[in-house]
């Protein structure tokens, strides 16, 4: 007699480390808010480290990512001027943290030209980004915004 077993095993459905890093790159390098809002969680603490310009703070959940950070430099930028470009990503998925290298360049509404390398530092929980911390040369913003 043969016995009929049906598998109990359960798959993860939760993206890893890597997964949500990539889909948050896909997103922010192309603007969209909306695949970028099912990956960053409601609660994100962003802080662009710093303290030599305004824009270098702790931003505080999708309002503060979306509506103060990213308006802001929306509103600063010439339309379409905006080009970001991954130079590199380092990802321990048993931390949850991933890591994004990149360069970003755009002219301001003022037409002046902001070149700047980045990094972001995030951190991965439950298939969202909790928190971010973007480290970037400061002079670099300042000249181009004239803080």
């Amino acid at each position: 007699m043969t016995a009929n077993t049906t598998s109990t095993a359960t798959t993860n459905t939760e993206p890893t480390t890597r997964e949500v890093i990539d889909r948050f790159w896909a997103a922010h390098s192309t603007g969209d808010r909306e695949r970028l809002k099912a990956i960053i969680s409601p609660d994100i603490q962003w802080t662009v480290v710093g303290r030599t310009v305004p824009l270098a703070k702790t931003y505080t959940g999708w309002q503060g990512f979306f509506d103060e950070l990213l308006a802001a430099l929306d509103a600063s930028f010439q339309p379409g001027s905006l080009d970001m470009k991954r130079s590199g990503s380092y990802v321990d998925e048993k931390a949850g943290v991933g890591v994004i290298e990149l360069f970003e360049s755009a002219v301001t509404t003022d037409g002046k030209i902001f070149e700047n390398h980045i990094v972001d530092v995030l951190q991965i929980k439950g298939g969202q980004i909790i928190s971010g911390r973007e480290y970037m040369d400061l002079a670099e913003v300042k000249e181009a915004f004239g803080f």
